[in-house]
């Protein structure tokens, strides 16, 4: 196995991810850039977890409403990024992997042409008679070039992260942009054990940290423009707390407080519990998000 952003070919053993997959997964980590990947799925087991997921796993259906506007929160924060860093007036924006339409939409309100790509179905079915907005389910047999290029957790799950760039790349105008966000992965050394492996318990094939993902966007080409992290406003040292807020499952007895609180403040201001930052200080938690624009 070959390092998708380093090339390294020597990586450790972290563990086994169980019930993601068709297959049980083993998960590996690059002892030179600090990738973690995990065995590649096949094709199959791609399209079996994909093709009837929509909206999300959300165990704890109070929370649902605040999840949503968890999401606009986030969508908003991201569009705020953008807008900040690249002038968006009248650009034709894409998103790949734009899921429900949500953040085209508020790119759409501010006169952007959108256009977007989604693979499921149902949720292109949503973004046409939520937002108006026309999904088309395949980026790969796409010759269209873009201003701004959104990809918003995706490229972790592909299982050739590396070719796909290359593929976006060439999606772009001269001197078009790209923006990419991913989770952001923690060393073996921040977080517990067992939390690290809650944190790779996911269908993601790849994930990132803010120095190999830089590296991995140069290595295509690309200039770096800016980036930053960004979170929900939540106590960093309850790695519980965030695990439950962020997965929308049930909050153990100790946190029912603190996760109601959040829960509430949400629903009333959702924009309040969300915050960017320069830098971590290399202190990690759980939820945080790293995002970076590049352009051609």
């Amino acid at each position: 196995m070959i390092c998708e952003v380093c090339g390294g070919n020597n990586y450790t053993e972290i563990g086994i991810i169980n019930n993601v997959w068709k297959n049980d997964k083993r998960v590996y980590q690059c002892s030179d850039c600090g990738l973690y990947f995990i065995e590649q799925p096949t094709d199959e087991e791609i399209y079996l977890l994909y093709k009837n997921e929509y909206h999300n796993n959300i165990k704890n259906k109070l929370f649902e409403k605040a999840k949503s506007k968890m999401r606009y929160a986030r969508s908003l924060s991201q569009f705020n990024f953008v807008r900040n860093n690249i002038d968006c007036i009248n650009k034709k924006v894409c998103e790949i992997g734009a899921f429900d339409g949500l953040l085209l939409n508020i790119f759409k309100k501010y006169g952007c042409d959108v256009y977007g790509y989604e693979l499921n179905d149902n949720a292109r079915l949503y973004a046409k008679n939520k937002y108006n907005i026309d999904l088309k389910p395949n980026f790969l047999e796409s010759e269209d070039k873009y201003d701004i290029i959104m990809l918003s957790h995706v490229i972790e799950h592909f299982k050739n992260p590396s070719e796909i760039l290359l593929k976006i790349k060439d999606m772009l105008k001269p001197n078009g942009y790209l923006y990419i966000e991913v989770p952001n992965s923690p060393m073996k050394d921040q977080c517990s054990y067992d939390m690290l492996m809650r944190y790779l318990s996911t269908e993601h094939i790849v994930n990132f940290n803010m120095n190999n993902l830089i590296k991995f966007i140069e290595k295509a080409g690309l200039n770096i423009i800016e980036f930053n992290y960004s979170n929900y406003k939540l106590p960093v040292n309850n790695e519980m707390l965030r695990a439950n807020i962020l997965e929308g499952s049930l909050p153990n007895i100790n946190n029912i407080f603190s996760f109601s609180l959040f829960a509430l403040n949400m629903l009333i201001s959702p924009k309040l519990v969300f915050v960017d930052y320069k830098d971590n200080n290399n202190i990690w938690s759980y939820g945080e998000n790293i995002r970076v624009i590049s352009n051609r």
